[in-house]
């Protein structure tokens, strides 16, 4: 079984005995609605946004569906933040250039508002996100506000299991082998990896034998991207740039963003047994108006640890790691040698990231904030709900509470 050790998981900021439990049980037990940015409304606005309620629905294979409806490239259909498909999600959706308010015909699919703007939406335009989250199998008694008062408002900024593929957690090991160049091996893990429950015989063929032709017999129809690749390998032999070429692009760039998500949260393990404390050598995101965390650093040192100390119990700063790229800067002190150790464990350089056979997959990183901040919190029984700025996980949060390793449970 996989647990989180292996997306780069292996410590918690609280410390008491969790209450066990699983995570979507039922569809119905993991709710999330985004709350998003204000847009401007415009009566002949040129775009349409819709405010749509999906249930078990992935959010690109969504656009994927939406898309094809209506006859228009996916290209046109932008969205604010991706949603688990395991889940009940209210999220806004900007068709560009669009007429009518769409009749989608799709299953589980409920338009709930719509309206016109000249404005559009790009993947963070969120305020937040908010959750409510059914926790079945477990016993939620006073171990819960032992927690609670433990993490005193934050958490662990992990990235959670999605992040690498719920069923068949590949993501940054595919985005590895791109990265030092061993694309056959890339393609090999994408199309063959078997997950913990479904046995797919194709997988399995290509995973032996890298024939494309036996393996796109056996493999499972619904395996579109899977499929894809075998196509082409089919037509073009060992071209595996290519295969990963028939891929879309939003994915390819996953690959990529799931192994530096890797590094991150083996970064983040490592500071959580140091302890979250502030310390010199630090580098510091500060916040912008709406208290969430931006591309703008200060170091601390002797000077003003102090105060970025008491700016990070408000929440109005955050200590950061590295997304690791090719234009990433070591932190000082205890921090850097967390990053150093961990680039230097995992075999990977920055120049790695300047990717010459796929250039336009190539990053130079960032920083994200180590601990995140969680707000309204409330639970009845085995119920949470709570808020989450975007691009932090609700399985990463209540990780603490639940204290289960296998990824089988979230």
């Amino acid at each position: 079984m996989h647990t989180h050790r292996d997306i780069g998981i292996y410590s918690y900021l609280s410390f008491s005995p969790g209450i066990g439990g699983k995570l979507k049980k039922e569809v119905e037990d993991f709710y999330v609605e985004e709350i998003p940015v204000d847009i401007p409304k415009k009566e002949q606005g040129k775009n349409l946004i819709i405010k749509v309620r999906l249930r078990n629905w992935e959010t690109n294979r969504f656009v994927k569906l939406l898309s094809h409806r209506l006859g228009i490239s996916r290209n046109r259909i932008r969205f604010a933040g991706t949603k688990d498909k395991r889940s009940v999600s209210v999220q806004y959706f900007c068709i560009m250039r669009a007429t009518d308010i769409p009749e989608t015909g799709l299953h589980d699919v409920e338009i709930l508002d719509s309206f016109r703007t000249d404005a559009c939406l790009n993947l963070g335009d969120l305020i937040g996100n908010r959750f409510v989250i059914r926790v079945s199998d477990a016993k939620c008694d006073e171990r819960v506000a032992r927690i609670e008062e433990e993490l005193g408002g934050f958490f662990p900024n992990f990235f959670g299991v999605q992040r690498f593929g719920a069923a068949r957690p590949t993501t940054h090991i595919v985005g590895g082998y791109i990265l030092t160049g061993e694309l056959q091996e890339a393609v090999r893990y994408y199309i063959g990896y078997q997950g913990d429950f479904a046995q797919d015989p194709g997988r399995k063929i290509f995973w032996d034998t890298l024939d494309p032709r036996a393996a796109i017999k056996e493999i499972d129809p619904r395996a579109e991207y899977e499929r894809a690749m075998l196509n082409h390998l089919i037509t073009h032999p060992d071209d595996y740039a290519g295969a990963l070429r028939s891929l879309p692009k939003n994915l390819l760039i996953m690959f990529v963003h799931g192994y530096q998500s890797y590094l991150f949260n083996r970064m983040v393990s490592e500071r959580l047994r140091e302890g979250i404390e502030v310390r010199e050598g630090d580098i510091v995101m500060k916040t912008d108006a709406r208290g969430l965390p931006v591309q703008e650093f200060v170091r601390v040192n002797s000077f003003n640890i102090d105060k970025i100390k008491k700016l990070t119990r408000e929440g109005k700063a955050y200590v950061s790691t590295l997304l690791f790229g090719y234009a990433s800067e070591f932190s000082g002190g205890v921090q850097g040698e967390i990053e150093r150790r961990v680039i230097r464990e995992e075999g990977i350089k920055k120049e790695y990231f300047r990717i010459r056979g796929m250039p336009e997959l190539s990053s130079r990183g960032r920083r994200r904030n180590i601990i995140a901040r969680y707000m309204n919190f409330n639970r009845e029984d085995c119920v949470f709900e709570f808020t989450l700025h975007p691009g932090t996980y609700a399985t990463s949060l209540m990780r603490e509470f639940m204290k289960q390793e296998e990824l089988q449970w979230y």
